[in-house]
């Protein structure tokens, strides 16, 4: 019997060698049979969040979403979790702990840290970093910069499930949460019969659009418009120069003065060179990575899940 929480990396061991059998299972059933399997203490399975929620249950479902980011279990449908191939070629060589370190061969996580690394790039006042953070229970750490660490990561994972979503989302599903973000923004009004009317109106992308997907007000009176590109593609299919160039053609021809071209990848450096120099009056760009950003700014298909507050003494109050 365990008489102290495991820690991560042993938690990933236990789930990938109670997954080895091959069946899909809920992310419920897996926390609550790998907590039973781990054979805990009383005291330590009484162990519980400032929420309420059980720790050990808790760490075994973020073994889970690590074990899937590295391509070690995969994901049949919502909330549900298999062992993959790549998973089944690491059981023989698995021992009491599996680290994020033991990760980084695999394909997936480096796709993953990839993406984290961009998303980190977006940050105001921070520089890209594929450092892996390790969570860790020693009590010297100051507390104040773990937890805002901590935080800063779950989002990082979040914006890349978020594009993730969107990228496996149809081409409509993508131009209609492009629209959601402009109006949280703040373009196309704020009253919400305003943001109705939008996603209803604005949405254009169909045959024959000459190359525009949505149109939203730059201001509350609609005095000037701004016309919307949104390509929904997967990593790696970069959009370049010519795509630009074409959406630029479309504007002129409308004789708008501007619009924004989105996707969910990424875009060559001339495409990037094109943005910022001849058509920079015209023309803004946002990658994935950004638009994942705007998205946790603006609370666009993210929700709470929970508020943490760090108290200090009020020393006005004992002057």
């Amino acid at each position: 019997m365990l008489n102290k929480m495991p820690r991560y990396e042993e938690v990933n061991a236990l789930v990938l060698k109670f997954m080895a059998d091959g069946t899909a299972r809920h992310s419920s059933d897996i926390k609550d049979q790998v907590v039973q399997m781990a054979q805990l203490a009383p005291d330590v399975l009484a162990e519980t969040l400032p929420d309420g929620e059980s720790r050990a249950k808790y760490r075994v479902g973020w073994a889970c979403s690590d074990l899937f980011r590295a391509g070690l279990l995969d994901k049949p449908q919502r909330a549900v979790f298999q062992i993959s191939e790549a998973g089944r070629k690491l059981l023989p060589s698995l021992g009491a702990t599996l680290t994020e370190k033991d990760f980084v061969s695999q394909p997936k996580w480096q796709q993953y840290l990839a993406q984290r690394a961009e998303v980190q790039a977006n940050k105001v006042g921070k520089k890209s970093s594929t450092e892996t953070i390790v969570v860790t229970d020693q009590n010297e750490q100051d507390y104040v910069s773990a937890a805002i660490t901590a935080v800063e990561r779950l989002n990082e994972e979040l914006a890349v499930e978020l594009l993730q979503r969107l990228r496996e989302g149809s081409p409509a599903f993508f131009e209609r949460a492009v629209i959601q973000v402009l109006n949280k923004m703040g373009y196309g009004g704020k009253d919400q019969g305003d943001v109705a009317a939008n996603l209803k109106e604005s949405h254009t992308g169909k045959s024959g659009d000459g190359g525009i997907d949505g149109i939203i007000k730059q201001d509350p009176l609609g005095i000037q418009n701004i016309y919307i590109q949104a390509k929904r593609y997967k990593d790696g299919n970069t959009v370049g120069r010519p795509d630009l160039h074409s959406f630029v053609g479309a504007l002129h021809g409308k004789g708008v003065t501007r619009g924004v071209f989105i996707t969910t990848s990424d875009y060559t450096k001339e495409a990037r060179t094109y943005a910022t120099s001849e058509a920079k009056d015209r023309l803004i760009i946002l990658d994935g990575a950004h638009l994942t950003t705007l998205m946790l700014t603006y609370s666009v298909g993210v929700q709470t899940k929970r508020r943490l507050e760090l108290l200090e003494i009020d020393e006005d109050f004992f002057e």
